[in-house]
């Protein structure tokens, strides 16, 4: 029977933790501040932004909500953005991504590019250290910190993991930390189902950059390792071929698909992070057959939030090593 990781009492352990620091950069005169551009019509958004200024309340952290709506110019949007680029108290900018089909049917579009093109021009007015002298991208959302990430550089550029990443991640840290002291998550054999810009493409980049393409196993033995990254329709054909997925030991799957990971697929022991919402992707019975398993509510989201304010700790920690 798998270990069922307890993301809510883990967070509020790491909680305490960062209260304490903030507490000592206020002794300092420093203020955290994190500023988030909502927009109202996405409930889903409202939801996970309350969650995000509650958690940033009992640390210590300012947490500052500017809402918009999908029929504002994004014009409009880039300059709220920007006046917060230049405001000195802001620590760090994040911008609650709405489920792209909410975009699209409050704005009328039906090409999923049009959302592409509307989010990119967000994302890109955040400040960073190339465009402004200082990183406020507390979410890793601007696509140069995803370059970073995905050349490995992101850390001594004074840049933060997205969120999630993180989160996961930190997760896979403690899996081995407290229950199996020779796993270590860029030495095994990883699928990465979804690739969206939140998680899939920059874990991806993350653990290639790490990653050994062969691990010693013992005498005369080598771990067979390497990771892959797979979008749903990608998913879907591997499932339509009857292949299974009992060659990966990690699987970390985040698409909202309701049981697309089930237990005929996965072989024995395997470690299961399920990152779906607004449901999650794994069936649970899943974990008659895994080592390890996030649950879906209560897994990788409450770890999400703390990170996210673990981030904007780290910006302020990195604009003084930088």
């Amino acid at each position: 029977m798998a270990i069922i990781f307890d993301g809510n009492a883990e967070a509020l352990a790491r909680e305490a933790k960062l209260k304490q620091k903030t507490n000592q950069l206020k002794e300092q005169g420093i203020a955290p501040k994190i500023a988030a551009i909502l927009f109202v019509e996405d409930q889903a958004s409202a939801l996970y932004t309350e969650l995000k200024s509650e958690a940033a309340k009992r640390i210590g952290i300012g947490y500052e909500v500017f809402n918009f709506s999908f029929s504002d110019p994004v014009e409009q949007v880039q300059a709220k953005i920007e006046a917060l680029n230049q405001d000195q108290s802001v620590t760090g900018i994040i911008i609650q991504k709405p489920w792209t089909q909410k975009w699209l049917l409050a704005t009328g579009q039906t090409d999923r590019q049009a959302f592409k093109v509307w989010w990119q021009a967000l994302v890109t007015s955040i400040a960073i250290t190339k465009t402004h002298g200082v990183n406020k991208d507390v979410d890793g959302l601007h696509p140069e910190t995803l370059k970073s990430i995905q050349a490995g550089t992101w850390m001594e550029e004074g840049l933060v993991l997205p969120a999630t990443v993180r989160a996961v991640v930190t997760i896979l840290k403690l899996y081995r930390d407290r229950y199996d002291e020779d796993f270590c998550y860029c030495q095994e054999k990883t699928l990465i189902v979804g690739r969206s810009d939140l998680l899939g493409r920059p874990l991806y980049y993350h653990v290639r950059s790490m990653m050994k393409c062969s691990v010693d196993d013992g005498p005369g033995k080598k771990k067979d390792c390497g990771v892959e990254l797979v979008g749903k329709k990608e998913f879907k054909a591997i499932i339509e071929q009857k292949k299974s997925l009992k060659d990966y030991t990690l699987i970390i799957s985040a698409t909202g698909c309701k049981d697309l990971i089930r237990p005929n697929l996965i072989a024995k022991g395997t470690i299961i992070i399920d990152v779906g919402e607004p449901v999650g992707d794994v069936n649970p019975a899943c974990a008659d057959l895994a080592e390890f398993m996030t649950p879906v509510p209560g897994g990788v989201g409450p770890m999400t939030v703390v990170s996210l304010l673990a981030n904007a700790l780290d910006l302020i920690k990195n604009r003084a090593i930088i």
